[in-house]
């Protein structure tokens, strides 16, 4: 019985690391992509002539189609890269956390795993962007759902980006 303890604990952080493996974790390749573009003018249209095609510059530019994607997900958090960017770390439990993009801007950025699913917010004084990765049922797709809300844009900006192993 002691022999059977003394084997059995050692293996008890092996076994609760191993159920913290997600099935989000690993390299994501674009498959399809919508239409940002055309989403980013839809979202534009309302807007007067002047500040619309700031609007859509800035947009544009900070929502491009990512081609690759790398999730990791741990007890130490999670950490999301998109095409040759830096990681993106996040504190586990969706605790939020200070973050700066390349350009300066800086945001509260967190995280939220469930199942199949991960909710990664960013929020500022302009607004907030939800990214939103669904596994698909068979395990091999996953799907980003982008929305950017701020109170400068009439309405929300959505888009979906499909990814597969």
């Amino acid at each position: 019985m002691r022999a059977a303890r003394l084997f059995l604990i050692p293996m008890l952080p092996v076994l609760s690391l191993a159920a913290q493996d997600s099935a989000l974790n690993g390299a994501w390749t674009q498959t399809k992509a919508d239409d940002i573009p055309a989403a980013i003018n839809t979202t534009v249209a309302d807007m007067s002539f002047i500040t619309r095609p700031i609007a859509r510059a800035r947009l544009t530019k900070l929502n491009p189609a990512y081609r690759k994607l790398a999730l990791a997900v741990s007890a130490g958090g999670v950490d999301v890269k998109f095409d040759d960017r830096a990681p993106i770390h996040m504190l586990p439990g969706g605790a939020a956390s200070p973050w700066t993009r390349e350009d300066g801007d800086t945001f509260m950025v967190s995280a939220q795993v469930s199942g199949d699913q991960l909710i990664q917010t960013f929020k500022n004084n302009e607004g907030e962007r939800t990214n939103v990765f669904k596994l698909g049922p068979d395990g091999k797709s996953l799907t980003l759902t982008a929305t950017i809300k701020s109170a400068k844009l009439p309405k929300p900006l959505t888009y979906a980006i499909q990814f597969g192993r």
